[in-house]
């Protein structure tokens, strides 16, 4: 599914593959299949711009990168809470000229409003596709060994004497404490995610309380496991379960996979188009934000990959199947317990990182 263009890549910065004129090509950093090889070769063929797709798993990852400076990508994927709200004040993304994009009128008003409340006056960020953190998982295995299992319920995850029953058909959560601590931290009846010590050692221990059942901690391939019956539960993203469905349904193994808003949490996550502010073509950058953002181009994407388009105009070209879906396109009562993630101080991200890292490593 995943598509790459041949780069030369020198440590973290990738040069297009001997281009004479750069302003002829794009360097996109973004989450896998964001944009199809059918978007990326229409969006080439129209402008004769060429992209090379560089992929990340994570937004951490992604910081890192460009927080090195003169990364020489020209557009990115990124998250607006907590990363942007984070990034836009420490001037990481360049103002983006409404002119140039008249198509980001279509962005769909309400995420723009909650957009606002992290970038105000929308001026940095586009919103390209939306989800939310749920339960993804297999029907016919979780109820062969539990008939009454809590499939709204992060007990399927979080309570040990649940989660022992899954351990054998195979479990994985998300390779993220941004979106696993805060989620254990509700779940255990905490406001939100605190560094205070006594806090953190409940949401740590509760963690380590299930580690042994956890088959796989990642946030990119678990879907694939999910298809093929390797996993039949998950801590995952929205889009994420309407992929492994969509792969389910395609293969061989013809799984049944289903995805589930947990009553306790229900994580919001808005993924955008943003320039860096030492993009070497952030003119062509903005030229394919306007690209993508016509409504076909945003209808076909949301077709592939599963997550909710952020265009509203691009809405009525979905099948009514993908409008319809409620996992995707929640109904108002679980859209009123979104939740953005919150930024968190220097400190805080060190002491959760570090309580992360010693999770993972059984310490």
């Amino acid at each position: 599914m995943r598509h790459f263009v041949v780069t030369l890549c020198l440590g973290l910065v990738c040069v297009p593959g001997f281009a004479a004129d750069r302003a002829q090509v794009l360097n996109i950093y973004a989450w896998p299949d964001y944009f199809p090889k059918s978007v990326i070769d229409r969006f080439q063929a129209e402008t004769g711009i060429h992209v090379n797709t560089t992929v990340f798993d994570s937004p951490e990852m992604a910081e890192t990168t460009l927080s090195a400076g003169a990364s020489n990508y020209d557009l990115v994927t990124m998250s607006a809470a907590p990363e942007l709200a984070r990034e836009i004040p420490k001037g990481f993304w360049k103002v983006l000229d409404p002119a140039a994009i008249p198509n980001a009128r279509n962005a769909d008003p309400d995420v723009m409003q909650r957009l606002a409340t992290i970038d105000p006056g929308n001026k940095h960020a586009v919103p390209w596709m939306w989800g939310t953190t749920g339960l993804i998982y297999n029907p016919t295995s979780i109820y062969a060994r539990m008939g009454n299992a809590p499939t709204d319920s992060l007990d399927l995850v979080f309570k040990r004497d649940a989660v022992a029953k899954f351990a054998a058909c195979g479990i994985s959560i998300l390779d993220s404490w941004g979106d696993i601590l805060p989620m254990v931290a509700r779940y255990i009846g905490q406001d939100r995610l605190s560094a205070d010590p006594d806090k953190l050692a409940a949401v740590m221990a509760k963690l380590r309380e299930i580690r042994p059942y956890i088959r796989r901690i990642a946030s990119s391939g678990y879907y694939e496991q999910l298809a093929d019956g390797e996993l039949c539960l998950s801590i995952g993203y929205s889009g994420d379960a309407m992929i492994a469905r969509r792969m389910a349904q395609e293969g061989a193994t013809r799984q049944s996979i289903e995805y589930s808003f947990a009553r306790e949490s229900v994580p919001l996550h808005i993924d955008c188009l943003v320039i860096p502010a030492d993009a070497p073509n952030a003119a062509g950058a903005q030229v394919f934000i306007n690209f993508v953002m016509r409504p076909e181009i945003s209808a076909d994407v949301t077709r592939y990959i599963g997550f909710a388009s952020a265009n509203a105009a691009a809405m009525p070209l979905l099948p009514t199947a993908v409008r319809g879906n409620l996992a995707v396109y929640p109904p108002p009562e679980v859209r009123q317990r979104f939740e953005l993630h919150r930024v968190y101080s220097a400190d805080e991200i060190r002491t959760f990182s570090r309580a992360w890292l010693q999770f993972k490593s059984g310490s």
